[in-house]
């Protein structure tokens, strides 16, 4: 019933129409058909990059960004000749680079790159990837035992704040700020502080006048003490700073939804000298990426002068050596295209993190309002389909772990892709390096997705297909890779028994294996465990777009089902030589080792 005021009006009448149709078709909810696998691989990560497949790619998207660059334009945007860039793509197992361009933008002059030319070694301004070099830094050296822990804890100012906390509109509640809260950017507090600010005089910003011509009111204080990214204050002191902050009224509750805070990596930042004992933060990163990584391009400060730098033009223009203070953490490091490679091979082999916590790390903390990103620690997490089904027309989600940052006239992307095992960068310096980013980062993602998702089919397809038998017991498997996803089970008997007929798997039909994560070594062989999935049931196409309640679409779900003597159908074990053939596949319910008898 509605309220007795409330008048049903004909346009009101409309939208409950209009509403009730599209709840009952769902419409508003279809997506694309997902691939019936689970998150993760579907097939193994290719180790050989000197296959024509990556030929070509490199080929085609030299190709791609050098008729751009000629053209001023591509089909994801405009690409500039005043704005050098450095793209990257590179295994994550060896570190070894995949693929490289640089551009020296020429309307910069030669004097813009202080050797003469880029390299892989030529440094750049990371801007807020700086955010993510913190993070590991916090990681390696202190570990996740802080995360739960408030950040009162480290910051006493903010502990002495939490006295006087009523109002949850105009004050933060720090007694639920969380150490891990500030890392996922889930702190729920404001963006800057003195960043930027349009009552003070920013680098390249109108003057503060301008702000009132525009409709802001005049401040009768003269506006804030300090500035962390001005050219007319003082940087802020950690009084000035903190008390800006406390002042500051919250976006959010914590962990309600991620808002982006420079702020909450700059307070990480001062609680790392707390919590580690009295060690600053920047010389705890140095020490860690510049002596135990080898990454000495890789600083919180600026680099010597006479460094492998690109400066746009000169320092003032491009703030190249401008210290943005107390708010360092949050983006004041610097880097190269070499360095990254180092870390992004660091991170994924755990050189100095556990293997599961490198797991931890490297997943979501929360969604966004997009259905195709997430937010880490402090990961931008960025969703793609990439089609792999004909049959069905159905896609797979990709998931990309990036970190992007911008400060002065410098732009950088990080990113690494577990599905594919590789990583890549593009950093950008000069009169509009967001912008000439864009277009950079997609056409390369655009041809190397492709190219993986070529040369991983390729490599199964190479490997699998065969008949894999135990005469003893009259068991056999025939493995092939066709149009779909995965690697389709042709046929299964067990025991002389047709395993696709028997009673519980009668109805379905085709099954599909699918790699976990789950591997080891035993001489010359290595096992993988890999999963049976199957597309179609007893109920038709387990893909029912039209109700995305169902879990039918959720192989999760159904992961280590149908047991038998407590070990599941879908569990198989697949052996590979040396040389990378499959040699052996062991159905684990079933209890049966089959080998290669033909191919």
């Amino acid at each position: 019933m509605f309220p007795p005021t409330f008048k049903k009006t004909p346009v009101f009448a409309m939208l409950i129409s209009i509403l009730h149709i599209s709840l009952s078709t769902a419409a508003f909810l279809k997506m694309p058909r997902t691939d019936m696998a689970a998150l993760g691989n579907i097939y193994l990560p290719v180790t050989d990059f000197s296959s024509k497949i990556f030929d070509e790619a490199r080929q085609t998207l030299t190709s791609q960004i050098d008729k751009a660059l000629a053209a001023g334009d591509s089909e994801y945007g405009p690409l500039f000749n005043n704005t050098a860039f450095s793209a990257s793509v590179f295994s994550l197992k060896t570190g070894k680079s995949i693929f490289e361009y640089h551009y020296e933008a020429p309307t910069l002059g030669k004097g813009s790159y202080t050797k003469g030319k880029l390299t892989e070694d030529t440094i750049y301004r990371t801007g807020s990837l700086g955010k993510l070099l913190l993070i590991y830094t916090w990681l390696v050296n202190l570990g996740e035992s802080a995360y739960l822990d408030p950040i009162t804890k480290y910051i006493p100012e903010f502990e002495e704040a939490q006295k006087s906390y009523k109002n949850p509109i105009m004050s933060t509640n720090w007694s639920e700020v969380t150490v891990g809260a500030l890392a996922s950017q889930l702190s729920g507090i404001g963006r800057d502080y003195a960043l930027g600010d349009l009552s003070t005089q920013s680098f390249g910003a109108p003057p503060p006048e301008a702000a009132i011509d525009s409709g802001y009111p005049p401040l009768p204080n003269g506006g804030l003490p300090c500035d962390a990214y001005g050219d007319d204050l003082p940087s802020c002191s950690r009084a000035q700073f903190l008390q800006g902050i406390i002042d500051h009224p919250p976006v959010n509750h914590p962990y309600y939804t991620p808002s982006y805070s420079n702020l909450a990596y700059a307070i990480l930042g001062l609680a790392y000298e707390k919590a580690s004992g009295g060690m600053r933060w920047d010389t705890a990163a140095d020490k860690l990426y510049n002596h135990e990584l080898g990454m000495l391009a890789t600083t919180a400060h600026a680099p010597a002068a006479g460094a492998d730098a690109v400066i746009p033009y000169n320092d003032s223009y491009s703030l190249f050596t401008f210290d943005i203070g107390i708010e360092g953490p949050a983006g004041n490091q610097y880097t190269s295209t070499k360095d990254l490679r180092t870390w992004g091979q660091a991170i994924w082999t755990n050189k100095l993190l556990d293997p599961v916590t490198t797991r931890r790390w490297m997943k979501p903390k929360t969604f966004t309002s997009r259905w195709t990103s997430a937010v880490g620690d402090p990961w931008e997490i960025y969703r793609l389909g990439l089609p792999v089904d004909a049959l069905t027309d159905a896609y797979r989600v990709v998931d990309t772990y990036s970190k992007g940052g911008d400060v002065g006239q410098y732009s950088t992307a990080f990113s690494l892709v577990p599905d594919y095992e590789i990583g890549w960068s593009v950093m950008a310096a000069g009169e509009a390096p967001g912008t000439q980013k864009g277009p950079i980062r997609q056409m390369l993602v655009d041809v190397f997705y492709n190219a993986m998702e070529t040369a991983m089919k390729e490599q199964a397809r190479a490997t699998f297909p065969g008949i894999y038998s135990c005469h003893e017991i009259n068991s056999s498997v025939t493995l092939t890779v066709d149009g779909n996803s995965g690697v389709e089970v042709k046929s299964w008997i067990s025991n002389s028994t047709d395993m696709f007929n028997n009673l519980w798997l009668a109805g379905h039909k085709d099954f599909r294996l699918y790699p976990t994560s789950l591997s080891y070594q035993d001489g010359d062989m290595t096992y993988h465990k890999y999963y049976l999935a199957t597309l179609f049931g007893k109920h038709g196409l387990q893909l029912p777009s039209y109700d995305p309640w169902s879990d039918l679409g959720e192989y999760w779900i159904q992961l280590d089902g149908t047991m038998y003597n407590n070990l599941a159908t879908d569990s198989w074990i697949i052996g590979f030589d040396a040389d990378g053939m499959v040699q052996s596949v062991e159905s684990q319910a079933v209890r049966a080792v089959m080998y290669r008898s033909s191919e």
